[in-house]
């Protein structure tokens, strides 16, 4: 499964027959947007809220199992591109990989936190401490197994004639690795009970921020970028290796420019007073509401614009995608988090966690898109004009 360049994703479940409501380009994304804000909203007041959720999980143990459901998407949806449930009719395809999605996204917490957290006090159930550190593990994940679904495009098991499910398993394997190297690296000796803080590569907040620039670079270059800069090598497994370590060299540059912007101009300075040290992890807190607006501008909105230079749509869908995420920090972390969401006010006028919302809204973005194909909602193709005669869908042989 991968994000082709006008946004779709190739690879969800299949359906016999457009079914829903025609809409063009603009109400296609504006009907995405309320569908995709109007469930996860509808969660959050179940789940999460903190004043008049119905049940009160937040942030703990509602954040672990958001994660996980998003990590098993990614194995679904990215690894195994769809495999088993791609031939179900919608939105029983949907469903079935939804209901698969929530059981595995409760199961593999569950085990790390209640079975291995009985022998590692850094996974133990006691003040959530377990699902702090198996939350963590989609973080690196989340890069680790994904990455080699797209940006790698299944390197080297591609090149190897494999097909699914069993590349897709392959995939799987290749990013347990990488995820558990990177996890061991940077985030288990911040949670071990026999580490010190000069034992540690960097500290946790830092190391949550710094990765979570990498994720954003490596989105950034897949949803809007075509691939590039990866693209101009000329094998698959250049472009698969460039990608694979040059988005931490793009990523480290992106971490200090978020964290210069929001210094600077975004945190304001009783905020940061009150943050502390813990200013580094605040890369991935506005990172993680870029993340969402690049899948959003790619695959809800046809990755506009797509007629100008390959080189001005990239730059022009990246100017669109990282401001409207960075709006949207701005009017979540001065309004919308506190006065909607309930969650809680870091100084009067300025509060919230974006990642546990901001996350719901990518899980919820990602089930309606990978899993039901935007069932309910159908794009309107859009109408050929003639160059030469200015006619619609003529027959021109000048035009061919």
């Amino acid at each position: 499964m991968s994000f082709s360049s006008e946004g779709a994703i190739e690879g969800t479940a299949a359906t016999s027959k457009p079914f829903g409501l025609q809409l063009g380009a603009v109400g296609f994304a504006i009907a995405s947007f309320i569908i995709i804000h109007g469930i996860s909203f509808g969660v959050w007041r179940l789940f999460a809220d903190p004043q008049v959720g119905v049940w009160k999980f937040y942030p703990q143990p509602f954040g672990v199992y958001l994660f996980w459901a998003i990590l098993v998407i990614v194995f679904i949806g990215f690894n195994l591109g769809m495999h088993g449930f791609s031939s179900m009719s919608q939105p029983l395809g949907g469903i079935v990989a939804t209901v698969v999605t929530l059981a595995l996204g409760f199961a593999i917490p569950m085990l790390l936190i209640f079975g291995y957290g009985q022998l590692d006090p850094a996974f133990s159930s006691t003040n959530y401490a377990g699902h702090g550190a198996a939350g963590l593990i989609v973080l690196i994940g989340f890069y680790g197994f994904g990455i080699v679904a797209n940006s790698m495009d299944g390197w080297p098991w591609t090149d190897a004639g494999m097909r699914q499910p069993m590349v897709g398993f392959a995939q799987i394997l290749t990013g347990f690795f990488l995820t558990a190297v990177g996890y061991i690296a940077l985030i288990y000796p911040c949670l071990a009970s026999w580490t010190a803080p000069d034992r540690v590569i960097m500290s946790l907040p830092t190391a949550i921020g710094w990765f979570y620039s990498v994720i954003t670079v490596w989105l950034t270059t897949v949803l809007v970028l075509d691939l590039w800069p990866y693209s101009t090598f000329k094998t698959r497994a250049g472009r698969a290796l460039a990608a694979l370590f040059g988005n931490f060299v793009l990523g480290t540059v992106l971490y200090y420019i978020l964290l210069a912007l929001l210094k600077n101009i975004l945190i304001p300075a009783d905020a940061l007073e009150k943050i502390g040290p813990a200013i580094t992890l605040w890369p991935a807190q506005l990172g993680v509401w870029i993340v969402n607006f690049l899948l959003f501008w790619a695959l809800c909105c046809g990755n506009a614009p797509t007629s100008l230079s390959p080189l001005m749509n990239r730059i022009a869908r990246v100017i669109i995608s990282y401001a409207l995420g960075i709006g949207a920090f701005v009017i979540y972390m001065k309004w919308f988090a506190v006065e909607v969401l309930h969650e809680a006010a870091i100084v009067p006028g300025f509060g919230g966690d974006p990642l546990t919302w901001v996350d719901l809204l990518n899980l919820i973005l990602l089930i309606f898109v990978c899993y039901f194909g935007f069932y309910g909602i159908v794009k309107k193709e859009g109408v050929n004009v003639c160059s030469v005669c200015g006619l619609k869908d003529c027959s021109c042989q000048a035009d061919a």
